[in-house]
């Protein structure tokens, strides 16, 4: 029996966000956020849809699974009417991690009434600002320094504190003691303290840290995501061992993941090393996630050495059994070719020659993105072996990838199709009826 269309399979999940069974949404949700990219699109439909509390739980997914295509969708609702939703719309720009979001968390920041959808914008901010995106810094910093500015807001914006540069954050410490709100020379008491502890051993808190992170309760797990957000490399390093003893655990591998791809790419040297000896799939998956969500060159290269690592242990498996990495060895490819490297494209080439069904829709995204004529062949033969939702997709890659190398439908490249090619080229790219030939000549000569 074929295993159940995907095509079928992720509108009803998202249908299942909506419902009022909190383990029923729990249930939706982690499945969503394992299947990923392939999601978004249906979860962006929901956007568009007249159910709050689904709106509401799909924006979170898109963040969650962070995929380029969540932005735009996410910055419209900032203009929306309802408060609620342009508050978790802000929310969830915190993982997009692009000037494009910052900007328009600064033009809410500016412009919206709600205090509540400021707040929000702010916090966004900053987790921006932490990540590295220095031009985060401004606006929530003027906020900070406005004392027209709700006292809420500033509380806020003062958690940039954690973020700057220490002597900078001693000079801004030292101005907020003398703020006119009690609030904020209190919390400027309490944050100097959580910087002295910060400079101590944190070995205990981490590990507590972890322990909340597998909890029920969505407050609490998300707080310690919040926590763990931006860890040094030693964290990192005890965040990673964690993600590997809990490998079965896919709701608690994806709050972790989170947590690191908010990570400096100074400290994400054990994010590579751990790349070379980890075999299960689902933490080998989160890495591969984290990895490009950081965005670092130099270690995104590194996913082709785990590309040919997985290659030689299919190799060493046989073609007979279930390959459970491929979803891995996808997502490493769709990586790399986020950045325009080529450098794995063997394996892609051959990954799309072998046949037989089951193309991730991460391979096909990545070869959209980096393919080259000798590639459309091969994606003729794969169109073959696919069903109709993935066959969408491979024809969507082979016209993108004509339209991108000025490939005429009548190259020669095409000369040496077989019959059966030719048929599949003819369903991607059917040729006009003679009728609408006949009136783009009469077009023509009466142009």
């Amino acid at each position: 029996m074929m295993p159940r269309s995907r095509a079928n399979e992720i509108p009803q999940l998202v249908r299942q966000l909506g419902s009022r069974s909190a383990a029923r949404v729990e249930a939706a949700r982690a499945r969503l956020s394992i299947i990923g990219a392939p999601a978004v699109e249906s979860l962006i439909d929901a956007l568009e849809g007249s159910n709050p509390r689904l709106r509401s739980r799909a924006m979170s997914l898109l963040a969650l699974i962070a995929d380029p295509r969540g932005r735009d969708p996410l910055i419209a609702v900032l203009e929306e009417p309802d408060p609620d939703l342009r508050r978790v719309a802000a929310q969830c720009l915190a993982r997009f991690l692009t000037r494009p979001a910052s900007t328009a968390l600064e033009r809410c920041l500016h412009r919206d009434a709600e205090e509540a959808v400021r707040v929000a914008a702010v916090n966004a901010l900053v987790r921006h600002a932490a990540a590295g995106c220095t031009a985060a810094i401004r606006a929530p910093l003027d906020r900070l320094l406005d004392p027209a500015e709700s006292v809420a807001v500033r509380l806020a914006a003062a958690e940039l504190v954690r973020v700057l540069p220490a002597a900078e954050a001693r000079r801004l410490l030292a101005r907020l003691r003398e703020d006119p709100s009690p609030q904020l020379r209190q919390r400027a008491a309490e944050l100097e303290t959580d910087l002295q502890r910060a400079a101590e051993p944190a070995t205990q808190e981490i590990a507590a840290l972890l322990r909340q992170l597998a909890s029920e309760d969505y407050a609490t797990w998300n707080e310690a995501v919040r926590r763990l957000a931006g860890a040094d490399a030693a964290a990192v390093d005890s965040i990673v061992r964690e993600i590997c003893r809990c490998g079965h655990d896919p709701e608690f591998c994806t709050r972790a993941g989170m947590a690191l791809k908010t990570v400096a790419p100074r400290h994400a040297g054990p994010l590579a090393d751990a790349l070379e000896r980890i075999e299960d799939p689902l933490p080998l998956q989160v890495l591969v996630e984290v990895i490009g969500a950081i965005g670092d060159k130099s270690l995104i290269y590194r996913l082709k050495d785990l590309v040919e690592r997985l290659a030689v242990r299919r190799v060493a498996r046989g073609e007979g059994r279930i390959d459970l990495l491929r979803r891995v060895r996808a997502k490493a490819h769709l990586e790399l070719a986020r950045i325009g490297s080529r450098v794995a494209v063997g394996d892609l080439r051959e990954a799309l020659g072998r046949g037989g069904s089951g193309l991730e829709l991460e391979m096909l995204a990545a070869v959209e993105l980096i393919g080259k004529r000798e590639e459309l062949p091969l994606l003729l033969r794969a169109h073959r072996h696919e069903d109709a939702f993935v066959r969408r997709h491979i024809a969507d890659a082979f016209r993108a990838i004509m339209a991108r190398e000025r490939i005429r439908r009548d190259d020669r490249i095409f000369d040496a199709l077989t019959a059966s090619d030719r048929q599949t080229l003819a369903e991607i790219l059917p040729r006009p009826s003679p009728a609408r030939r006949r009136g783009r000549t009469a077009e023509s000569g009466s142009g």
